[in-house]
């Protein structure tokens, strides 16, 4: 019996949920920025000249500030 698949997310909708905070590991961060980004996904965000999507602005600033966190933490600063 052919059960179908789940539908595919709308555009623009994380697979999984944003902390309201963006306090995910470099690592997380990275990779729902990535799979948000791929065009079967967000159309907006996977194509360069149009900008970041709302959802997709969020993963991307929690990213970067992931990311400027950990190189705080390997340089000393803000201990």
């Amino acid at each position: 019996m052919d059960e179908g698949r789940e539908p595919p997310p709308e555009q623009g909708t994380p697979r999984r949920s944003i902390p309201a905070d963006g306090e995910l590991t470099p690592k997380e961060a990275s990779n729902a920025y990535k799979a948000h980004a791929k065009p079967e996904e967000c159309r907006r965000c996977s194509d360069i000249d149009r900008g970041r999507c709302e959802t997709g602005e969020r993963l991307w600033k929690a990213w970067t500030k992931a990311c400027d966190e950990a190189y705080r933490q390997l340089r000393g600063i803000g201990r």
